[in-house]
């Protein structure tokens, strides 16, 4: 909350869907120990879920600023894609061997538009992509769409399980725990609860 990462009010998100809040991580970079936190979460995961990851692929501009560090960590190549062939003419940049199993990296889930393009991108330059990672799911069908495309979408934590941590903490309220679970359409059979 003290990087203003989570906010209430009408957004328009990335994907033009409306949204009765907005996750923001880029703060997240001012605050050295949180940072370090998501990184050393995400190398975890990482670990766990997806250990035959030959590559990373950041997605601009979230997913590389956690993608770059979770790479040197692992010790494995980067690349990443870019939103336009300018410059290089290239949808990737870096090093893709053909058969590489190249794990796309993002800050957040919701469509799982991003990721899939990235993941296309990738494909296209021989690499494989059947692993995706975020720190938070925003549970808006990400992970079903990237399913039909054989990724598995690998999270942090979803954001019905940190409002609930929030919640307990006492740092949201029951009425913006509600707003975002009417998001993900669970509002009639989601309470909050105090731990």
């Amino acid at each position: 909350m003290k990087a203003g990462a989570l906010q209430f009010g009408t957004f328009t998100l990335p994907d033009g869907g409306e949204s009765a809040y907005y996750i923001n991580l880029s703060g997240m970079l001012s605050y050295p120990g949180l940072y370090s936190l998501a990184v050393d979460s995400m190398n975890r995961l990482v670990s766990a879920k997806a250990p035959r990851t030959d590559a990373l692929c950041g997605v601009p501009v979230g997913g590389l600023v956690l993608a770059a560090p979770l790479a040197l960590s692992l010790k494995k190549p980067l690349i990443y894609t870019r939103g336009s062939r300018q410059g290089s003419g290239r949808e990737v940049e870096g090093e893709i061997r053909p058969g590489w199993n190249v794990l796309v990296t993002d800050d957040l889930s919701t469509s799982g538009k991003t990721i899939l393009t990235a993941a296309k991108a990738v494909q296209r330059e021989g690499g494989i992509v059947t692993d995706a990672t975020v720190l938070i799911d925003r549970m808006e069908g990400a992970r079903e769409a990237l399913s039909k495309q054989g990724i598995l979408l690998h999270c942090l934590t979803d954001v019905v399980e940190l409002a609930d941590t929030l919640f307990s903490m006492e740092l949201i309220s029951e009425k913006e725990v509600k707003a975002i679970t009417n998001s993900v359409g669970r509002l009639r059979s989601h309470k909050p609860r105090r731990r």
